[in-house]
């Protein structure tokens, strides 16, 4: 009986040491927005940090050009199509209009897809379960040919989740997106199946 204990610490170390190894070994870039940055691309003071895996293309905001995000990460596949995308939209609302703001801001976010010629199959704006908390979300199902921008084409699943700022009124939209070849079978997948679960799990406010 001793010896089998023996072995299963032992294995249990090793699984332990194995997985602390890939945490470790991960390659990462840490990718920050500070109030000072804010302020040089034009847009309402937020200051977070996250880890952005270093096979994403990284297309960050620059001064004087306009942008709607405060950072864009994309995996393109070897035809240059993206397959997974992560982007950080943002709303200002107080605490008491959050969720009336949110709900209309995913609104929009739903129109412009559909304009841009994605065709929904699946859609909702509601209150979800994602990561064992509730978010307001635009979780969508839609397909695209390519015709406006041939860098989509494809079915893709979006899950785009409101973030609540606990500091200040300007508040984060994660907008992540998959095709449906990267091994996603439900939105919950958004939160640790793909490379841009990364920045989801490392996603942090700061005051």
């Amino acid at each position: 009986m001793k010896n089998n204990l023996s072995v299963v610490v032992c294995f249990v170390l090793l699984i332990s040491t194995f997985s602390c190894k890939n945490k470790v070994e991960k390659k990462t870039i840490t990718y920050e927005v500070t109030p000072e940055f804010c302020a040089q691309i034009k847009k309402p003071e937020v200051h977070f940090t996250s880890e952005i895996p270093e096979n994403l293309q990284i297309e960050r905001p620059k001064p004087g050009k306009k942008s709607f995000s405060y950072g864009m990460f994309q995996k393109k596949n070897s035809d240059s199509i993206v397959v997974q995308m992560y982007s950080y939209g943002y709303i200002n609302a107080d605490s008491l209009t959050l969720k009336t703001t949110g709900k209309t801001f995913f609104s929009q976010i739903q129109s412009l897809l559909e304009s841009g010629g994605y065709k929904m199959s699946q859609s909702k704006i509601d209150n979800v379960n994602f990561d064992n908390n509730n978010y307001l979300a635009l979780q969508a199902i839609g397909n695209i040919n390519g015709k406006n921008d041939p860098s989509f084409i494809g079915t893709y699943h979006f899950n785009i989740i409101l973030k609540p700022n606990p500091y200040k009124n300007t508040h984060i939209i994660m907008i992540m997106a998959a095709r449906d070849d990267q091994s996603i079978s439900s939105f919950e997948d958004f939160k640790d199946q793909l490379d841009i679960s990364t920045i989801w799990n490392s996603f942090t406010y700061l005051d």
